[in-house]
């Protein structure tokens, strides 16, 4: 929580120093009010995320300080505590991308309780992955994506492929083929580079879209010359990966 809570207040006085830099002191107070605006709106949000677990059965409310417990489980030794995504970060990114969610994989990396998982499939994608390094969490998750297919909402959809997996994200097998990828800041740099790197060794036959919300160690991907910043907000960033495709594979070959 400290992480994202010092990123925060980072990204708050980038902001303010920006408005007063660019816009004066005008700049300087619209811009503070937009924040405290912003603020305000956090029992709004939190109404909304209460409605959306007791309208499908679940529950992926609440915080659960369970990084001692699994970082020693991690790769990169940097797991960070569960914190459920908000509902409105991921609709608004999952906008900006050009892919078919019919014809798109969606991968959520530290899917906790599964709220990311649950949204993705209701916006249509059709494969929804979770990948959880607790496997409390994952069990609990696994459980939400059931009671979530006997809901109202949840139903209709039982043709799309949607669960958790309990392991470490930088281990985990990705789908091939159009990817979504999205990270509510679940582990540190070290992880964080691990799970990119190989992602971006693998053959992939289709679109790779990183989706990394609450960016604490966003330089990570915006310092990798293979990765395109594609679309961003106050508090998440999208990058594009267009992987080499066959034919120029090929060419290369050729003119080798």
């Amino acid at each position: 929580m400290l992480s994202i809570v010092v990123w925060k207040l980072r990204r708050i006085a980038q902001l303010l120093g920006s408005a007063r830099r660019d816009r004066g002191i005008r700049g300087l107070r619209n811009e503070l009010l937009r924040i405290v605006r912003l603020a305000a709106g956090i029992p709004l949000a939190l109404t909304r995320e209460y409605v959306f677990d007791v309208r499908r059965g679940v529950r992926t409310r609440g915080f659960l300080r369970n990084a001692d417990d699994i970082t020693p489980l991690s790769v990169g030794r940097d797991a960070q505590y569960y914190q459920p995504i908000g509902l409105r970060p991921l609709r608004d990114l999952v906008r900006t991308i050009p892919l078919s969610p019919a014809t798109t994989s969606f991968v959520d990396l530290g899917a906790g309780r599964g709220r990311a998982v649950l949204l993705a499939a209701e916006l249509g994608f059709a494969t929804v992955l979770g990948v959880e390094l607790d496997d409390r969490l994952a069990h609990e998750g696994q459980q939400n994506i059931g009671r979530w297919r006997h809901s109202r909402v949840g139903a209709g959809r039982e043709s799309q492929d949607v669960r958790i997996m309990h392991g470490d994200a930088a281990r985990a097998s990705l789908p091939d083929g159009p990817l979504v990828v999205a990270m509510f800041n679940p582990f540190g740099a070290t992880t964080l580079r691990l799970v990119v790197d190989r992602l971006l060794r693998e053959q992939r036959t289709g679109d790779l879209y990183l989706a990394y919300i609450h960016p604490v160690h966003a330089v990570v991907l915006e310092e990798n010359p293979q990765l395109t910043l594609h679309a961003a907000a106050d508090d998440w960033q999208v990058f594009h990966f267009r992987p080499v495709r066959d034919e120029v594979r090929a060419g290369a070959a050729t003119a080798g």
